[in-house]
């Protein structure tokens, strides 16, 4: 089965409209809402606007179908790709209530070691945050003592 073959939703000839505006305006909404100085009305908002361009992404065409060297469809398919990455960012930075390097919640000035700690993991189907803590402890490994390539 040849790669395209698995994203026949982009070889709809009739619907709604083109990807780059939506990327554009995904794009608007991280700088406008997710930005480096935050707060929780504007990450909220800015969730809810994303969610907008998801459900507006499904009904989106590409007016070229080819099969070979077809940009529109890559562009598509970065789109597809984006989006979800995009949702984890405003969720995660509204989930986290301090401040660290270049996360700066205005609504949340000081950095919170206590319970911020830890890694942040995203899982996509229904918004769930999970967390990893920080190992600040170096692992060590063993040296790979050097053997004879045998085949």
């Amino acid at each position: 089965m040849p790669p395209w073959a698995v994203w026949p939703r982009w070889d709809r000839q009739h619907g709604g409209e083109r990807v780059a505006p939506l990327r554009a305006e995904m794009q608007r909404i991280l700088q406008a809402h997710c930005g480096v100085y935050r707060r929780e009305d504007l990450l909220r908002a800015g969730i809810d606007q994303l969610g907008q361009v998801e459900a507006r992404l499904a009904d989106a065409v590409i007016e070229d179908r080819g099969k070979v060297f077809n940009t529109a469809r890559l562009e598509a398919l970065e789109m597809e790709n984006l989006l979800p990455v995009a949702r984890a960012t405003l969720v995660s930075a509204l989930a986290r209530t301090e401040s660290r390097g270049a996360h700066s919640r205005e609504d949340y000035p000081l950095r919170d070691d206590d319970h911020w700690l830890r890694h942040t993991l995203y899982s996509r189907g229904d918004d769930r945050l999970d967390y990893k803590p920080v190992r600040l402890k170096p692992l060590t490994l063993a040296t790979l003592q050097p053997t004879v390539r045998t085949y």
